[in-house]
């Protein structure tokens, strides 16, 4: 085959990447902007998220558009319009592995330092006492049910913090989808350029595979940040549901215990009721505790996505 033959059914292979790379930014449209998923409460903490999904977008079209450049180039030097030489220039040997940067990410949100110690070692079901009955499991229940219809600030609270798990798992998997969908592209596109030009070991050829090289390299480093946001995003989700969990316990519990010192017709000793209020007081506070421990912890995840 001659080369300029090559060069066309090159070009060919890089223009079906192009428009694969299309379709994967088709799906970084889909997220949510406004990270309303991550609730009222936390949705303001990791605008990260949704600045890095246009940056992550920004990124894919500068590979697509550079694809394009790419594809005209080398039919104008397959028309002999140029030479190869010329179209390549003077390739530069390209920046730093991105992926090197996200395995610290990784290893960060794996690690879970930036989880505040108050939630690191929680758990929904430990946080409840002693096993219920039967019988108390229903009024921790109907406590809460109570508190939420009658107590307007404590439902809003709660709503605030639920946010939309089921859009949170979601994005996780969109993440998830397009590290897929890159990973397949940098390979075909790898594939393309062994393949094509095999057996071709002519300066200017080697000068295109440097050059193309960058191209391989930024799609890893994009395949790299898509599994990051991945477990990031999932993380999130998965601190602020077990942080809603635990304040829904302690409410319900709360109230439960409330109801059955109401309906107690005995006559309560001073000290009694003292100890009664201590017990929502701290009730209080603990609820405040595992909020604010939520709020850090989700600042300090925050960062690890601004680093």
């Amino acid at each position: 085959m001659s080369m300029s033959a090559r060069l066309r059914l090159h070009a060919a292979h890089l223009d079906e990447l192009r428009i694969r790379l299309g379709r994967v930014r088709l799906v970084v449209q889909r997220f949510e902007k406004d990270q309303a998923a991550f609730g009222a409460l936390c949705g303001w903490i990791l605008t990260g998220l949704g600045e890095r999904h246009l940056r992550h977008d920004e990124l894919i079209a500068y590979v697509e558009e550079t694809l394009v450049l790419t594809v005209n180039g080398l039919r104008d030097v397959a028309d002999g319009r140029q030479s190869l030489a010329r179209f390549v220039g003077d390739p530069d040997d390209g920046p730093r592995s991105a992926t090197e940067i996200i395995d610290g990410v990784l290893a960060t949100v794996a690690g879970r330092e930036w989880v505040e110690p108050l939630l690191a070692e929680a758990a929904p079901v430990a946080e409840f006492a002693v096993p219920l009955g039967d019988g108390e499991s229903v009024l921790r229940s109907h406590g809460l049910d109570v508190a939420m219809a009658r107590i307007p600030p404590l439902r809003r609270m709660v709503d605030d913090l639920a946010g939309m798990p089921d859009v949170v798992a979601e994005q996780a998997r969109l993440w998830a989808d397009m590290a897929g969908d890159l990973r397949v592209i940098g390979a075909d596109l790898q594939r393309c350029l062994d393949g094509d030009f095999a057996g071709e070991t002519g300066a200017d050829v080697r000068a295109y595979h440097t050059l193309m090289a960058n191209n391989v390299e930024a799609l890893r480093g994009l395949v790299a940040t898509c599994t990051a946001m991945t477990v990031i995003t999932k993380a999130a989700g998965d601190l602020i549901l077990l942080a809603r969990d635990i304040v829904r316990g302690l409410i319900g519990d709360l109230v439960a215990r409330v109801g059955g010192w109401v309906a107690d017709p005995a006559v309560v000793p001073l000290p009694v009721l003292v100890a009664r209020l201590g017990t929502v007081v701290a009730t209080a506070w603990r609820i405040d505790a595992y909020l604010t421990a939520l709020v850090t912890s989700l600042a300090n995840l925050s960062r690890t996505i601004d680093g």
